[in-house]
């Protein structure tokens, strides 16, 4: 089952929704599943941000909702905008996290969209168990969150504080909006350590996907006899 289907089959989307992604470590690959999952379904679907993000990541993505370009990103609408309205399925991209696989938000994020009905916060699986200043966007902010300073590991305890904390990933989540953690990147390598992080956040009533890591299609040029 691909990331698109299992994100809307497990978390129970059905239209009309307003899906939200924050963290690190994915967002973007998330939101193009959606996307073409709910255009695979027949649904109308938009895209966007209201943040930054690349534009090659989504340049083949009809109608990408965005304010503008600055180099190679796009800027953000606000999150009242009506080019965030009308369609059975809105994924927005609404956090910033300059490549790496783990944050915190700063006192002006994440910029949820109006009317949200899901938030997914995602987090990259080969994060946990490093080093926070080795891996995170805003390590500071994260090491206040765990409780620990930049220097200490991200273990699974601590992942599943900042994920579930109001300082971290469920920071804003709207009252009557559904929240839920997304763990990207799983190779065979971080599959324990992603299991026992899902399990940590469902004992503190967090629906969790663990998602596989998912490598970009590499075009090779045609074989010549």
């Amino acid at each position: 089952m691909d990331l698109g289907r299992r994100l809307i089959d497990e978390l129970a989307i059905a239209p009309p929704a307003c899906i939200a992604l924050v963290g690190a470590g994915g967002k973007t690959t998330l939101m193009r599943a959606l996307y073409a999952e709910g255009r695979r379904r027949g649904w109308s679907v938009l895209a966007g941000t209201t943040t930054k993000v690349g534009r090659a990541q989504v340049a083949d993505i009809e109608g990408f909702v965005h304010a503008g370009a600055e180099g190679d990103k796009l800027t953000g609408v606000a999150p009242g905008s009506p080019a965030l309205l009308g369609a059975d399925l809105v994924v927005v991209e609404a956090d910033g996290a300059r490549s790496m696989v783990v944050k915190a938000p700063a006192a002006y994020e994440p910029v949820l969209p109006d009317g949200v009905t899901h938030v997914v916060a995602v987090i990259g699986a080969d994060a946990l168990d490093r080093v926070i200043e080795d891996v995170a966007h805003r390590p500071m902010l994260v090491a206040a969150v765990c409780g620990c300073g930049p220097y200490a590991r991200l273990t699974v305890d601590r992942a599943a504080v900042l994920l579930a904390s109001e300082r971290g990933g469920r920071k804003a989540v709207p009252a009557g909006a559904a929240f839920a953690v997304a763990i990207t990147r799983v190779g065979p390598a971080q599959l324990q350590l992603a299991q026992r992080l899902a399990a940590a956040l469902a004992e503190a009533g967090v629906p969790t996907l663990v998602l596989p890591l998912v490598l970009p299609l590499v075009q090779r040029p045609p074989t010549t006899m």
